[in-house]
């Protein structure tokens, strides 16, 4: 699962013209989707879970070190 930010969500939306013919609508709303769900993600939360689950190089004896993982939960996965 990933979040995005709303400013994008509300920026594609206003890039858009809406006309008055509703027989173009489900294909208005399907494209609509598809476009939301190739903005960028603002927090990746599966890729904080994978980070967190992975990292080698910061963990003592199974744990994780805590202002590392405050690192990565900061980060939301996105860059790194």
């Amino acid at each position: 699962m990933k979040l995005i930010a709303v400013d994008d969500v509300i920026a594609l939306l206003a890039n858009h013209h809406f006309d008055n013919d509703k027989g173009n609508f489900d294909l208005l709303i399907h494209n609509l989707c598809k476009e939301v769900k190739d903005i960028p993600a603002a927090y990746d939360i599966d890729a904080v879970v994978t980070q967190l689950k992975n990292d080698e190089r910061h963990t003592f004896d199974g744990c994780i070190n805590k202002k590392y993982a405050i690192e990565i939960v900061k980060a939301g996965g996105v860059n790194g």
